[in-house]
């Protein structure tokens, strides 16, 4: 009697992952179209804006960061919660907590305009959303957050290689398109290079910043714009 062969298994863990969602929103051409519109008065009457990882000596033009306060972009504010809180959902956080955004700001990118390198402090995620994204406006782009990695670097069969070994990441901004990705994620944005003059080759986004808060919170911080779903207008 012969025995049967033994096979030895080999079992595979992925750990510590750097989950980033996106999602495109259905018929945003009207809210595009109101997002342009608004974003455009406000930077009228702000054209200094405020200055982050944007770099304005380029055109960068970065607004204050009480978006999510202003009731115009409730319909957008929503979208985002939205996003959020399925997220959350996904990864099993506590529902006794709920999402809770204290900054959201629009961005403005001119032709050779860019965002250094950054990440986003006191925040468990943040995004993006395109409001235009004409062709050559600059790519999103993610470094891998874990710089050990780097100490030796393997070769690679390139027609074999797995996502989840690459040590850069980039997303081709799109119209609609909504990117979550975590807030300690350091990311950057590539200079507008489109050729479309005037407003056309504006690349306008609007960023967020969101963390948790106790569903049952009696207070907020008095030191942070602190907003959550139940506090936007009703859908009209």
């Amino acid at each position: 009697m012969h025995s049967e062969e033994q096979v030895q298994r080999v079992s595979k863990d992925d750990f510590f992952a750097t989950p980033i969602y996106l999602t495109d929103l259905v018929d945003s051409g009207a809210l595009n179209g109101q997002l342009k519109q608004d974003i455009r008065a406000w930077r009228q009457r702000d054209p200094e804006g405020t200055v982050r990882s944007n770099v304005a000596q380029a055109g960068a033009w970065h607004s204050a960061t009480d978006m999510h306060t202003r009731r115009e972009f409730d319909p957008l504010t929503r979208e985002i919660f939205k996003m959020i809180q399925g997220i959350y959902d996904n990864l099993g956080y506590d529902p006794d907590f709920e999402p809770v955004c204290d900054s959201m700001w629009a961005n403005v990118n001119s032709r050779h305009a860019y965002n250094r390198h950054h990440t986003h402090p006191h925040a468990l995620w943040s995004g993006v959303y395109y409001v235009q994204a004409p062709d050559d406006c600059g790519l999103l782009y993610f470094t891998d957050p874990r710089p050990q990695t780097q100490i030796l670097t393997p070769y690679y069969d390139l027609s074999r290689r797995h996502p989840s070994t690459w040590n850069e990441v980039f997303y081709q901004p799109q119209n609609g398109r909504l990117i979550v990705f975590p807030a300690w994620l350091v990311h950057a944005v590539h200079p507008n290079l489109c050729n479309e003059e005037g407003e056309a080759g504006e690349r306008i986004s609007i960023s967020f910043n969101f963390y948790q808060v106790r569903r049952d919170a009696e207070f907020r911080n008095p030191h942070r714009k602190e907003v959550v779903a139940g506090d936007l207008a009703p859908r009209p």
